[in-house]
């Protein structure tokens, strides 16, 4: 689908640690996302269809129903089979691993630098549907 470059873009984090989800989410308005949240994958799963979100930052381990299940069951549906999706862990390299084979395009370990998060959201953005990181 073709965005005007002049359109914010929304994205969705979905964290089950209230800190982290409130200062993600404050961080990203400070560069002018429209941020909206979510508390656990099963909520995760009903405002991604609900907000239509650009963009996913999810954690993986979480109560209801975790990041890799949530991404499994979003990959399914047509559309978000090619909505950029981004994990966050602090469980090590292999759980992140197990997120990209779920369908994310991208999994980070903590600490995470925010930075860097800001221009690999950016790049997934606004990159070619199909194109790697």
């Amino acid at each position: 689908m073709y965005k005007a470059n002049f359109l914010v873009e929304k994205i969705l984090i979905v964290d089950d640690n209230c800190d982290t989800r409130e200062l993600l989410a404050k961080l990203l308005e400070l560069e002018s996302f429209i941020v909206v949240t979510a508390e656990d994958g099963l909520i995760g799963l009903k405002m991604a269809g609900d907000e239509q979100p650009d963009l996913i930052v999810t954690d993986i381990t979480m109560p209801n129903l975790n990041g890799i299940d949530m991404i499994r069951l979003l990959r399914k549906k047509l559309e978000f089979k090619q909505m950029p999706i981004v994990t966050i862990t602090a469980y090590g390299r292999s759980t992140a691993d197990k997120a990209i084979e779920a369908g994310a395009d991208l999994a980070l370990t903590k600490p995470v630098e925010f930075d860097a998060l800001i221009d690999d959201i950016n790049h997934l953005l606004h990159r070619v549907p199909g194109q790697g990181l």
